[in-house]
């Protein structure tokens, strides 16, 4: 499981040439979108300011898990701060999800998802949609893998608004360590835990025996805490069982698929670097970016990735980076009590509120980059 986020060098500045008195939720069209990307026909929907033709088009580029985005009407705040400001809204659902063809992969491939973002925007130009000529790319988390590959690929993107992004480096660890010390944990516990985690992906990773990484894991695998945030229960079968047998042959059916698809590993942190040369990625990207983080997000280290786009985005200057870090926000920019991954999936967490001003930057920062309507300022 991946979870991601980062952060940015340069403070945003607010104006005041912007009001907010009208940023309740503001009426828009919509309708459904499709698009075909390796072959397969995605489903979506796209939002287009009332009154005028968009002066920009933000695509909603998807974080991690199944999507419902067309039967669920989602990303509803979003597409109305962005069209209430002359910006359409495109996101579709991921293929096998909703009526978008193919099979949903969990695990989809960065590459894979970028492609989509790709054939979006050269769906968008050959209807030469109003926009099209002025496109930016806004999501969370994942997307912050996502949206830098596809910027590389594609020189007309105009801006990336990045929520919660990551650095090159899988992000379960971090979860793992933030939450298991949010529970109360203490620093040599959390060590024992986590270094069960990551001598077990290593045994995996390299073509070790099950029974290697049982030994290895177990300190991981046997706590309480980790059961609960994974949602498995350990139990460790006696060697000769069937129920051994049957998970042993698991064990080696996802290994020989995990090793055939070439991951590669930092050799320093042990850990799955998600997209090789990130840096350079990251050093390339000469837009304006805008990275929001919740300082109480316990997914993502936000702080490591900081330093990361200091010395990459901040750098180049040809960019115009700015970033915006909430106190008290957890990883979905929402004020919840602890910001721990348990808490955030409760079934009524969408209730909890967004950080105060969230929306506003945004605008704002869209505004002051000339990506809203004039009109509408």
């Amino acid at each position: 499981m991946s979870i991601k986020t980062f952060i940015v060098g340069t403070l945003l500045v607010l104006s005041s040439s912007i009001s907010f008195n009208a940023m309740a939720f503001v009426e828009y069209s919509t309708e459904e979108f499709s698009f075909k990307s390796a072959g397969s026909n995605l489903n979506g929907i796209i939002s287009r300011p009332k009154n005028g033709e968009a002066t920009s088009i933000v695509i909603v580029v998807h974080s991690y898990g199944r999507t419902n985005v067309v039967e669920g009407n989602a990303f509803r705040e979003i597409r109305s701060k962005f069209t209430a400001k002359g910006i359409s809204v495109l996101v579709w659902d991921k293929p096998g999800c909703g009526k978008s063809e193919g099979e949903f992969d969990i695990n989809q491939p960065i590459e894979s998802s970028a492609d989509e973002v790709l054939a979006a925007i050269n769906a968008l130009k050959a209807i030469k949609e109003p926009g099209s000529d002025r496109i930016g790319l806004w999501g969370g988390s994942r997307a912050g893998w996502i949206s830098p590959l596809a910027i590389s690929r594609d020189p007309s993107i105009k801006f990336w608004v990045s929520i919660s992004g990551t650095d090159a480096f899988e992000n379960w660890g971090y979860l793992l360590r933030s939450n298991l010390e949010l529970a109360g944990y203490s620093t040599s516990e959390i060590d024992l835990v986590y270094n069960g985690w990551l001598e077990g992906n290593l045994v995996f990773n390299s073509g070790g025996t099950y029974e290697q990484y049982l030994s290895v894991s177990r300190k991981f695998s046997k706590n309480e805490f980790v059961q609960m945030l994974t949602g498995q229960q350990y139990i460790e079968h006696k060697p000769g069982s069937s129920e051994y047998e049957a998970d042993q042959k698991l064990y080696l059916k996802n290994q020989k698929k995990f090793m055939s698809e070439e991951h590669v590993f930092d050799s320093e942190n042990g850990l799955e670097i998600i997209v090789p040369s990130f840096d350079q990625i990251l050093k390339s990207i000469s837009i304006p970016v805008l990275a929001i983080f919740g300082d109480n997000d316990r997914n993502i280290d936000w702080r490591k990735t900081k330093k990361l786009y200091e010395s990459t985005i901040g750098s180049n200057d040809a960019s115009n980076l700015s970033v915006k870090i909430f106190k008290n926000a957890d990883h979905a920019l929402r004020m919840s009590k602890t910001g721990g991954y348990l808490e955030t999936q409760k079934e009524d967490y969408w209730k909890t509120p967004r950080a105060s001003g969230y929306y506003e930057v945004m605008i704002e920062w869209l505004c002051s980059n000339d990506f809203c309507s004039k009109s509408l300022r």
